[in-house]
């Protein structure tokens, strides 16, 4: 499948953020819409690539050491998801290669984390109003060079393959499930520099706990796997052979399992935020050691319901007896999806506008 939107009139490129296997799903419908390639330097994302994104096409570098060489050589401007990259790469382009190269933030996830990732860029995406207040109230709108608003692209994207990932994930996550029955997914945080991740507090409770009645996807972020390997490991195995229990560890999909999940558990991943879209059953944890500094810290728990500490040992008896109260935070999680991601956008117009700031900038002619 290739993508047939008109490539740009420069050289740009994706560039992977090394091994974050959670950041292509973000990456890869940038590569898309703006018809450049994406350049990896780990074999294992290549594999991944190639399986769940085949739309974009790819560049492998097999060493490290070649990126930048590489980057210098053949591209004007990069796609990033990494907050850090513009900082530490541009002196190095700047002094071994002479060349200024211009770095487009993009952000992957909405979320109540803090914004600080925004700060030193000069090109970003940004999804909505949400994301574009909190840039103005930290300060950091006002210091860039351009700006484009998104709406939800990656929903744009799976929709126009929808049945490409539907299929993909029937083969690989519903088909393990012994019955077809309601489907819960818990998607827990990493643990950042905020405490966020309930993943420590509950993840073993939960599954202990589950009714046979219902299915769970316990969808760990990647970067937990790095952080606690052994833990990660240990959950995989114990739940190996549980006939409604999957867990993906280091996968990279997020949209087409929460088409079919029925009942969202959640801390303060942007996978809450993704599932607003389809407006159901919501639930949080809200971990007792979890920094809360700013205001709008934990916001996203007025779309759900947050379950107890108290509540732990029969969390889903909590959840049954609050099921009929979700009803009523129909319209509070319609509103904060608009207010995140207001209108999708069409893609020509996002690269047509991306263009623009560029030429603007002399990147292109």
């Amino acid at each position: 499948m290739q993508n047939n939107s008109n490539p740009p009139d420069a050289c740009g490129v994706c560039l992977a953020p090394g091994d974050s296997v959670n950041h292509l799903d973000h990456l890869a419908p940038i590569a898309y819409f703006m018809n450049v390639p994406m350049v990896i330097d780990e074999e294992f994302l290549v594999e991944t690539m190639e399986k769940y994104y085949p739309q974009v096409n790819r560049i492998y570098i097999d060493h490290h050491a070649k990126i930048l060489e590489t980057l210098a050589t053949n591209f004007d401007f990069l796609f990033v998801s990494c907050a850090n990259y513009r900082a530490d790469l541009s002196p190095l382009f700047e002094v071994i290669f002479r060349k200024n190269i211009h770095f487009w933030y993009c952000p992957h996830g909405n979320s109540d984390k803090m914004v600080k990732q925004f700060e030193n860029q000069k090109f970003v995406f940004i999804y909505g109003n949400q994301m574009k207040k909190r840039l103005e109230e930290a300060k950091y709108l006002e210091t860039y060079d351009g700006v484009v608003r998104t709406g939800n692209y990656r929903f744009s994207f799976y929709r126009k393959h929808e049945a490409f990932y539907d299929d993909i994930v029937e083969k690989e996550v519903f088909r393990k499930f012994a019955k077809k029955q309601k489907t819960i997914l818990y998607a827990p945080t990493w643990v950042d520099q905020e405490k966020s991740s309930s993943y420590f507090d509950v993840a073993l409770s939960i599954v202990d706990q589950l009714p046979d009645h219902y299915n769970i996807i316990i969808k760990i972020h990647p970067w937990l796997v790095h952080q606690k390997a052994g833990h990660v490991a240990y959950i995989e195995e114990r739940y190996r052979d549980k006939p409604n229990v999957v867990v993906l560890p280091l996968y990279p999909l997020v949209l087409p399992l929460l088409k079919r999940t029925d009942i969202y558990l959640g801390d303060f991943s942007s996978v809450g935020y993704d599932f607003l879209y389809y407006n159901r059953p919501m639930f949080f944890f809200n971990p007792s050691n979890h920094i809360k500094d700013r205001s709008y810290s934990s916001y996203l728990h007025h779309c759900g319901i947050v379950v107890p500490e108290s509540e732990y040992g029969s969390i889903f008896s909590f959840i049954e007896k609050n099921l009929a109260v979700q009803d009523k935070l129909k319209g509070a999680r319609a509103k904060t999806y608009e207010d995140a991601f207001g209108e999708e956008k069409d893609f020509d117009l996002i690269q047509k506008e991306v263009l623009e700031i560029l030429h603007r900038f002399g990147k292109i002619k």
